[in-house]
């Protein structure tokens, strides 16, 4: 019983693992605002590690040692943030489209005033240019309740963030009803990467 018991919480352990990091970014915007759900994880995960080698020696068997030891590995070399912003992307691209299509429509709209920003990075979105999100569309700005669109002509695009770190350093995913490559200067800001994800879709970075 002992040695079932404890080869089952290996496997929940490691489990548990492999589904926060896979959605560390949607559990971050529901509760990460309160408090980290590593918190929980990763001292369970430790503390039964360091229990499994006790097992080990007390009782010879290795594979619930076997199993925390290669989710540590598999941990450090599968590429979780691209994960992550693939499965981000595919899960919100819905609700983006809908923001898109309604700031297009004029249901959404900028503040149209350019406030002057607190904080002067030399590379961050103009004030005019942000939209301020209703609270069911809350998911597809990460971090942020707002996104960023700048007007082409009658097609507006918009950038909906994915990251926005210090010193302004972002990313994000860019969507343009006409299919257009976004350019550095778009919004306010320089882009260092430029990428297309699929029509109508870019995924932008600094």
């Amino acid at each position: 019983m002992k040695r079932h018991l404890t080869l089952l919480l290996s496997l929940c352990s490691s489990l548990f693992i492999f589904l926060l990091s896979l959605f560390q970014w949607d559990l971050d915007d529901r509760i990460g605002k309160y408090v980290s759900p590593y918190i929980f994880v990763l001292p369970f995960f430790l503390l039964l590690t360091l229990w499994t080698l006790i097992y080990l020696f007390s009782s010879r068997k290795w594979l619930p040692l076997a199993i925390q030891v290669i989710t540590v590995v598999l941990w450090f070399f599968i590429p979780f943030e691209q994960l992550n912003l693939e499965i981000n992307f595919k899960l919100h691209q819905q609700k983006r489209e809908e923001v898109a299509a309604n700031i297009q429509s004029g249901v959404l709209k900028a503040d149209g005033v350019d406030y002057p920003s607190l904080i002067p990075f030399s590379n961050e979105p103009d004030n005019s240019s942000l939209v301020d999100l209703p609270k069911e569309y809350a998911s597809v700005s990460r971090g942020r309740d707002d996104v960023a669109v700048e007007t082409k002509g009658k097609a507006i695009s918009v950038l909906f963030f994915t990251s926005s770190g210090l010193f302004g350093h972002f990313s994000g995913f860019v969507y343009d009803p006409k299919n257009r490559k976004p350019s550095s200067g778009d919004f306010g800001m320089k882009f260092d990467e430029i990428e297309k994800i699929q029509k109508n879709w870019y995924y932008i970075s600094y």
